[in-house]
């Protein structure tokens, strides 16, 4: 490439080679060379001397230059990047030094053969009796007869030399003026100098059309010159600069080949064979950037780039090409921000972490969080800027790399110690980069490379878990130490060892950011192309490629899956061992859904029971020091207060937990072994829920009480602030249903037992007791069997299948390793049908709020019952009778059954299958209706369906 930078752009005897800093190499951006052109008799002797930058003397380890003291008190500033063509584009002397030689003879043109001079080369021949025989001469002294026989229009045009207006018209269609064309400032156009001007042996017609190609291509060139210096002085953004980049190789191309193709041209068609191609090109590019000066963001261009190369395919072979590499060109930094954020690439400046603001299509803000106690907190998190992420990238694979860089950064927050967080362990595996492949071979190529690059990570994780040592090596390795200390490893060091260091940190420094081949493929393309006759005839490209809508997915899917799957693996791996997220989840569904059976009996007592002592502080009076419990049955100052509720709920949940591993109830000196800190709160009502708290007697007297619990912060992707709502929702309406589960029972003593005093009891209360144990323990089957145990094993198995992807000795590219996110989500499908089938949904409140009607009923006729079995009746008792709440009961139950039976008309609720299958994948979306199941054990008798009007 060194001949592109020193060969002259145009051989014309008197070019101006004015001295000027040019960079020898795009990568060197430390050091410049001077250059002096040199006038000479012929062009092409020129001659240029380089001087070397100022020689190293006083050995490797000197005062660098920039701080030595400065010789002249001119201080030169870092010059700015520089376009690659030659931007001077002057106007040009078109007139050579054998005008002003009119002593010596001049040179005898070519005379015109015929093949009568072959035959009889002695006989003087005749006059010819073609015009175009006679030569150009005898055209020109035609166009000046007077009479004009020939009827030419253009006999008054101006008649200059042919080789300087030749040299006049390649010089224009590069953007250069001479004496013919100038430059118009103020219309940013070539304008002639002559209104009518031609050629000997040339019709104004004829060369109008030569002319306005070359006027066209000219004034293309002064404007793509002036694109690529405001872009590169203004840096609007990567984008925009690679393709101003592009456009810059481009002109140094076409300057080099005019450069050396300019002496051989002789005649007007090979002028318009030269320019032509290159007129294609240029005018190709000036559209290009119109619509690229539309698009805002980095992205926008990317994706406008990518439809213009996809529309070109079957069109133009050259300009397809061309438009490939542009493509890959102006992808680069795109994809080196990909790279760095899945982890296959270091990041050489500050790591992108949530407290900076988000680049490109991460995007970091501030979100609402609810903790328990109901107080608003602000906290930053990564999200997809759906925006920002180039079109062309598929939809499957856009969120799956969002959610590897994001699970990086997890891995990296909580296991720094972990070698996916050293990139050099990574980038010691090879990992292939991210760029585009346009041919199925090279598609097969890449796979081939994700492939072992995934089975290398594999086996270095392995080794580096079974392997203590590894850790230790890779730590050093990194300069790392065990307590996160960097060391200091240039004390006590040789001379010649420093010296190898620097100069390998140096050379590491002087790599350009891309490489020579991608720098030069480009201009390898122009130059073997542009004037290639076969392939700019062809019409489309030859060789099979995919389609377009395929080839984004195979360039870049291949290795975003494979990082996915080593990454989300590996923390997978430790949430599930190292931070028990069976555990965690154990520990939801034992207290939060009430699976556990001792936990469901101990707070039965310590809420309702009647019997136990009361926790309750009155003046005068000691406490007991026995059992204690809040009786909301048996008082009547409610809601009680906070020393209480410690009294009666204290060691309820440590003494009720069973460990998924040991499956046994932990004891009181074991409660730290509870994972979550989980520990009864108190909610944040509004005022209107608390006045409902206020009445011991109401269905919302208990909505106070909560469970409160804290997710460690590895676990905080599988149990957001979204799902620990939904779990205190069900608990809840859990803790309501334990209630009304107590109070059915204590209707049974209330009515029936010995020692009851409501001896004149009617029909009436006994059946208004019977059926409404019967609904009650109904629903209760209902929502614990139906409506929490089914979905709860469904999430269970499913669990167990992504565990045992986990535990595979070899990595399959055909399963899917799931990431946490993807957990949180089926975590959450499955509290969504719990809640859709306890009526907890939105759309379901009507029919709640009929549940919770009846609930009330239940609980006024339980307080009738206590008052009569205790043999105080008072005038509160007469106002609601058992005969008036029944029928309430009945009505409100009727109208319950009637709006169930519409649900099941309507279909109940689509839901998935979540029993993962053997590719990893969820199964297929099926119908389920849970609806009959309840109305299936309210009556299966078809009692409610012969009472009903």
């Amino acid at each position: 490439m060194a001949d592109q930078y020193t060969a002259d752009v145009f051989a014309f005897p008197d070019f101006d080679r004015s001295s000027k800093l040019l960079t020898l190499s795009p990568g060197l951006n430390t050091e410049f060379f001077h250059l002096d052109f040199e006038k000479s008799d012929k062009p092409s002797q020129g001659h240029i001397g380089v001087k070397p930058a100022k020689a190293v003397t006083d050995g490797f380890f000197k005062l660098p230059d920039s701080l030595a003291p400065p010789e002249d008190p001119v201080h030169e500033e870092v010059p700015s990047p520089k376009p690659l063509h030659d931007v001077n584009l002057h106007d040009l002397d078109v007139f050579d030094e054998s005008w002003l030689q009119g002593d010596k003879p001049e040179v005898a043109d070519a005379e015109y053969k015929t093949w009568d001079v072959f035959l009889a080369p002695d006989i003087s021949q005749t006059t010819p009796l073609f015009l175009t025989e006679a030569g150009p001469g005898a055209y020109d002294a035609a166009l000046k007869q007077a009479e004009n026989p020939l009827k030419f229009a253009n006999a008054e045009d101006n008649l200059i030399q042919t080789t300087p207006y030749l040299t006049a018209l390649l010089a224009l269609a590069f953007g250069r003026g001479s004496v013919f064309f100038s430059w118009d400032e103020k219309k940013s156009s070539f304008a002639p100098e002559l209104d009518q001007m031609r050629i000997s042996g040339h019709s104004s017609e004829v060369l109008r059309g030569i002319q306005q190609l070359c006027l066209e291509c000219g004034n293309t060139t002064r404007f793509l010159s002036a694109y690529v210096q405001n872009t590169y002085k203004t840096h609007p953004g990567a984008a925009r600069v690679a393709v101003a980049k592009s456009v810059d190789m481009t002109l140094l191309v076409i300057q080099n080949i005019l450069g050396v193709r300019a002496r051989q041209t002789q005649s007007l068609l090979q002028l318009q064979s030269l320019i032509r191609p290159i007129q294609s090109v240029l005018a190709y590019f000036r559209a290009l950037i119109v619509k690229v000066s539309e698009a805002k963001t980095d992205e926008q261009t990317l994706s406008l780039i990518f439809k213009e190369a996809r529309d070109l395919e079957h069109s133009n072979v050259l300009l397809s090409e061309i438009m490939r590499e542009v493509l890959s060109r102006v992808s680069g930094p795109w994809a080196q921000f990909a790279e760095k954020w899945i982890g296959v690439k270091s990041e050489e400046s500050t790591p992108l972490t949530k407290e900076n603001p988000g680049n490109r299509f991460v995007k970091v803000e501030n979100i609402t969080i609810v903790d328990d106690f109901g107080f608003e907190t602000d906290e930053r998190d990564f999200f997809l800027d759906d925006a920002r992420m180039p079109e062309f990238i598929p939809s499957e694979v856009a969120p799956v790399m969002f959610e590897t860089g994001k699970t990086l950064r997890l891995l990296r927050t909580h296991h720094p110690e972990h070698p996916l967080c050293q990139v050099e362990f990574t980038t010691q595996n090879n990992p292939p980069s991210l760029r585009w492949h346009f041919d199925w071979k090279s598609i097969r190529h890449l796979q081939e490379d994700v492939k072992n690059y995934e089975m290398r990570m594999f086996a270095s994780l392995q080794h580096w878990s079974t392997d203590a040592s590894t850790a230790s090596r890779l730590a050093s390795m990194t300069g790392n130490t065990s307590d996160g200390r960097y060391t200091l490893e240039f004390f006590g060091q040789e001379e010649a060892q420093l010296e190898r260091r620097l100069l390998a940190s140096i050379a590491a420094l002087d790599k350009p950011l891309t490489s020579t081949s991608e720098e030069d493929n480009l201009s390898k393309l122009l130059n073997s192309k542009l004037f290639d006759e076969e392939s700019v005839a062809k019409e489309t490209i030859s060789d099979f490629s995919p389609h377009w809508s395929l080839i984004p997915f195979h360039s870049f899917g291949p290795l975003v899956a494979a990082q996915a799957r080593i990454i989300n693996r590996e923390y997978m791996r430790l949430l599930f061992s190292a931070h028990q997220l069976r555990d965690h989840l154990s520990l939801q569904k034992q207290f939060h859904l009430l699976g556990n059976g001792v936990f469901c009996s101990r707070l039965s007592h310590a809420l309702f029971d009647p019997n136990l002592d009361t926790a309750e502080r009155k003046s005068g009076v000691a406490l007991t020091g026995g059992v204690m419990g809040l009786r909301l049955t048996g008082r009547d100052t409610w809601p009680p207060a906070s020393s209480e509720l410690r009294l009666a709920l204290m060691g309820v949940l440590a003494e009720s937990y069973i460990s998924p591993s040991s499956k046994t109830i932990s004891t009181t000196d074991k409660n730290h072994d509870i994972p979550g800190d989980i520990s009864f709160a108190v909610r944040d009502l509004s005022n209107e829920e608390i006045d409902k708290c206020l009445d011991p007697g109401s269905l919302e007297a208990l909505d106070f009480l909560r469970l409160s619990y804290k997710p460690p912060a590895p676990l905080s992707p599988i149990f957001p602030p979204i799902i620990l709502l939904k779990y205190d929702k069900v608990f809840k309406l859990l803790l309501r249903v334990l209630r009304m589960l107590y109070v059915t029972e204590q209707l049974f003593q209330n009515t029936l037992a010995r020692t009851s005093n409501w001896h004149d009891i009617d029909n009436t209360s006994l059946r208004f007791r019977f059926e409404a144990q019967h609904f009650v323990t109904s629903i209760t089957a209902y929502f614990f069997d139906t409506g929490i145990e089914i979905p709860w094993r469904r999430f269970v198995i499913w669990l167990d299948g992504v565990e045992d992807v986990l535990t595979k000795s070899e990595p399959d590219q055909g399963v899917q390793v799931l990431s946490p996110d993807e957990v949180r989500e089926e975590h959450e499908r499955m509290l969504d049908h719990i809640m859709h089938t306890l009526l907890l949904r939105k759309r379901q409140q009507p029919v709640m709020r009929l549940l919770e009607d009846i609930f009330s009923v239940i609980l006024k006729f339980s307080k009738v019952a206590h008052i009569e079995a205790s043999g105080s009746r008072d005038k509160e008792a007469q106002d609601s009778s058992p005969k008036q709440l029944y029928a309430s009961f009945k009505k409100k139950v009727d109208v319950f059954m009637t709006v169930c039976h519409g649900l099941i008309e309507k279909g109940g609720k689509s839901t998935r299958n979540e029993a993962m299958t053997d590719s990893g994948k969820r199964g297929e979306e099926i119908k389920e209706n849970t609806i009959d199941k309840l109305l299936l054990k309210l009556e299966m008798s078809g009692y409610y369906g012969h009472t009903r009007p």
